[in-house]
């Protein structure tokens, strides 16, 4: 058995599997779905980090700094909550029960386990009546994704037993989901009020701060460095290459530990702080995947300009226009990359390099730290690093783009070659 028998029999099918999972499927949806919120926070950030400083002193004076918080802080800081109610309400459908009772009670689930009070050196006791509003956020994110899963699953197990009230026939639907929702969600409350009550006894703060100590802090500490990175990138191109969306198997999983290191920079930029993180979610699309995994805008370009044979032109010609946007299956699967030897080496390659000069020029202070503002994911870049980092964002872009179009078309060049002679026997014929 060679080492292609070996993928496809061995490892595509399982992974394929896995990325099928309704579990991996609900947490895609849901932080994909806090993209949106984040987006549209990330405008209003803009609005009012534009690094001009007459328009700084002018914000600030009229009030319009404090007005543009607003909107970041109902988007931004609370994912936490978005995304407990979108995996829930996704991991529901695939069971085909009613999604948003078990979404509503997934949600305050998550508040059961989040602190009502804040510690205060001033205030004897701390303040009561409140919930620390970083639970909600990033910090919460991972709490929030096992309360979904785990709650909609109670959920859904007591919804389809027979302790569910059933109401007769005429009874308007909105009632009589309501009715069959009562015991399950009861018992959906109890449960994790007891896990409430046993995390309470024990010499742990609470829910979050468990998790923190001992997830959080440990994966975003291996993903933060360029390590993290790299395999990150490798994964998610290894199984591209087998004809695997390795986003799809490998996103859910990491996802949410790039996503926090981000909004910990949002946070800091937004507080005049310096910056903690290099590596974030958002920083692989400004610097790494540029034009869609493989970094292939590059080697597009390169195609139309250099390429010789007209079927890699015509390729190149199809995929322009998709990929300036970020959207590259048609250069992925008309080259093709899937099982096609002579692009492995370029298609893992060319990510790790752009990460390793992104993180450098951070590192000698030529390019600024992502400061947490996201873009479009479609942006055409140039436009999206000017807006992110200025000036040396955009020049950042051009950098890896020319570095990923010079390693691609040495490799290019032998199918360019290939392909230039079937057409050149073709025409003798």
């Amino acid at each position: 058995m060679n080492f292609q028998q070996y993928m496809d029999e061995k490892i595509v099918p399982p992974m394929n599997k896995f990325a099928q999972l309704r579990y991996i499927q609900a947490i895609r949806d849901g932080v994909v779905l806090n993209l949106v919120p984040s987006m549209i926070g990330s405008f209003f950030l803009l609005l009012a980090a534009l690094p001009i400083d007459a328009y700084k002193t002018f914000i600030v004076e009229t009030g319009i700094f404090n007005a543009l918080l607003i909107p970041i802080g109902a988007t931004m800081d609370l994912m936490g909550m978005t995304a407990v109610i979108a995996i829930s309400y996704r991991l529901a459908e695939s069971y085909k029960v009613d999604a948003l009772p078990a979404a509503v009670m997934s949600l305050l689930c998550f508040f059961i386990l989040t602190p009502y009070s804040i510690t205060h050196e001033l205030v004897e006791g701390g303040i009561g009546g409140v919930m620390p509003i970083m639970y909600l956020g990033s910090r919460g994110l991972f709490t929030a994704i096992l309360v979904a899963l785990l709650a909609t699953e109670v959920f859904v197990k007591m919804s389809k037993t027979r302790f569910v009230i059933t109401m007769p026939d005429g009874v308007p639907p909105a009632v009589a989901n309501s009715f069959a929702a009562l015991i399950p969600g009861a018992i959906t409350i109890i449960v994790f009020w007891f896990i409430r009550l046993g995390i309470d006894a024990s010499p742990f703060e609470n829910a979050h701060t468990i998790l923190a100590e001992f997830v959080t802090k440990p994966l975003t500490g291996i993903g933060g460095t360029i390590w993290g990175a790299i395999a990150f990138m490798f994964l998610v191109h290894f199984f591209w290459f087998f004809g695997i969306h390795g986003h799809l198997v490998v996103g859910p999983i990491l996802d949410p530990i790039f996503t926090i290191l981000q909004d910990a920079n949002r946070l800091a930029f937004q507080n005049g702080e310096a910056i903690p993180n290099i590596i974030t979610r958002y920083w692989f699309d400004l610097y790494v995947t540029l034009g869609g995994s493989g970094a292939s805008l590059s080697v597009v370009i390169a195609m139309l300009l250099f390429a010789r044979s007209k079927q890699l032109k015509e390729i190149g010609k199809l995929s322009l226009a998709p990929g300036i946007f970020n959207i590259n299956e048609p250069f992925i699967f008309g080259l093709p990359v899937v099982f096609n030897p002579i692009v492995f080496v370029p298609w893992i390659m060319v990510p790790i390099v752009n990460i390793c000069t992104a993180y450098f020029a951070t590192i000698i202070g030529f390019l600024p730290r992502h400061n947490g503002i996201i873009a479009p994911w479609t942006m055409p870049i140039f436009f999206s690093g000017f807006l992110v980092a200025g000036w040396r964002g955009a020049l950042m872009q051009l950098i890896n783009l020319t570095i990923s179009a010079i390693i691609w078309f040495a490799f290019m060049k032998q199918i360019d070659n290939a392909e230039y002679a079937k057409e050149l026997e073709s025409l003798k014929k």
